[in-house]
């Protein structure tokens, strides 16, 4: 209503405060966050809410907490929406964000992955309301272009992998055990051709990279065999051709991972590469990383963000949490006790024999002294 809103704080600096608050969206401020909303009117700050939004980088923990601010604001400012649609389609424009630069791919792929997350969840919740707009992402996701960059094509993967998992009901798949998922997302206006473009685009794009990684496999089993013969006749491999098969797997390695992440979103097999068992990996036992530093940077599909990533890597000392008589230390830590005690205790009564046998010693030899007196005092009285 805007008499309602026309009571609310419209000043600049007050908005421009709360507007600012809208580039670090978290659960842990998200109540106090909703709070300053509801008491100011952001009619004519509209736009500048939404560039911060778009800017803010969300993780995944974040993405709940964002929904409910957006969806504060969809019902209160009619022309939120659009306007926050279009901005956050840019990420997926190319040129848009940056793509001509070579600086913090990882940050862009990152950006790219939890905008797509926040667009399905808005589209679940009704702020989005056309399902076409992910046409057009998987569209350009999906190109086979794409697959002469191989850090697009890692990229790409994993946001396709998220997309599925995330929103498996449009490919038409069926979330397994939640039956109340699939009515909710019976109500969801995802078209019969819709999930028949996106269960097709998918599986053509499975195809391709598969072959993709077949040929790739191909490469790294003949650079084996010939680094196998130079180990045979000279006894070491070159700097040059060991930085080059290192390359060469690790690339492999991370293609292998996100075609098999892929397969297993939209319940396939995932490939299996041939092995004729003739040749072996050849490594020199450590991984050659180039000194110049060129390597691109590829996003690892496993981990949506660094935090996500140091919680399951970085794990805690459980004794710092767990009494010690639940991990069976304390009763371990007691017979050390008791055993400590107990050489502790022979070690006193040994040092109570000694110093009784150095008494007795010692007496016998003042009785020996005073015996050789009284003698002497005999002698000279007689």
């Amino acid at each position: 209503d805007a008499n309602y809103l026309r009571t609310l704080d419209s000043s600049i600096k007050r908005n421009t405060t709360v507007i600012k608050k809208l580039k670090t969206i978290n659960d842990e401020q998200k109540d106090g966050l909703m709070d300053e909303l509801k008491s100011v009117n952001l009619s004519k700050f509209v736009s500048e809410a939404v560039s911060y939004i778009c800017e803010a980088k969300l993780r995944s923990a974040d993405i709940q907490a964002a929904v409910q601010v957006c969806s504060l604001l969809h019902q209160r400012y009619k022309d939120f929406s659009p306007c926050l649609i279009q901005g956050l389609l840019k990420v997926f424009v190319p040129g848009k964000s940056g793509d001509d630069l070579d600086t913090d791919k990882n940050s862009r792929a990152m950006k790219k992955r939890s905008t797509l997350k926040l667009l399905i969840e808005l589209y679940f919740v009704g702020i989005v309301e056309d399902a076409s707009i992910f046409v057009n992402i998987i569209k350009d996701l999906t190109s086979l272009e794409h697959l002469k960059d191989r850090e697009a094509t890692q990229t790409n993967l994993s946001l396709l992998s998220s997309f599925v998992r995330q929103g498996r009901l449009f490919i038409g798949l069926r979330s397994h055990g939640h039956e109340s998922y699939d009515e909710f997302f019976k109500d969801l206006n995802v078209t019969a051709d819709q999930k028949k473009f996106f269960k097709k685009a998918l599986n053509s794009y499975y195809d391709a990279v598969s072959e993709l990684l077949q040929s790739e496999n191909a490469s790294l089993r003949l650079m084996e065999a010939e680094n196998a013969k130079v180990l045979s006749a000279k006894g070491e491999l070159s700097d040059e051709n060991t930085a080059s098969y290192e390359k060469l797997r690790k690339s492999f390695d991370q293609l292998l991972r996100g075609v098999s992440s892929l397969a297993e979103a939209i319940d396939l097999q995932p490939p299996v590469m041939p092995d004729d068992g003739n040749t072996t990996r050849v490594t020199t036992g450590t991984d050659v990383t180039p000194s110049s530093g060129k390597e691109p940077s590829v996003l690892e599909p496993i981990w949506d963000d660094d935090d996500t990533k140091t919680f399951y890597e970085s794990l805690p000392d459980l004794r710092a949490f767990v009494p010690a008589v639940l991990l069976g230390e304390a009763e371990q830590k007691l017979n050390e006790q008791h055993a400590k005690g107990r050489e502790q205790s022979s070690e006193s009564n040994a040092e109570q024999e000694t110093e009784v046998h150095d008494n007795a010693q010692t007496s016998s030899a003042t009785e020996d002294q005073l015996e050789g007196k009284a003698d002497d005092v005999a002698k000279d009285s007689e």
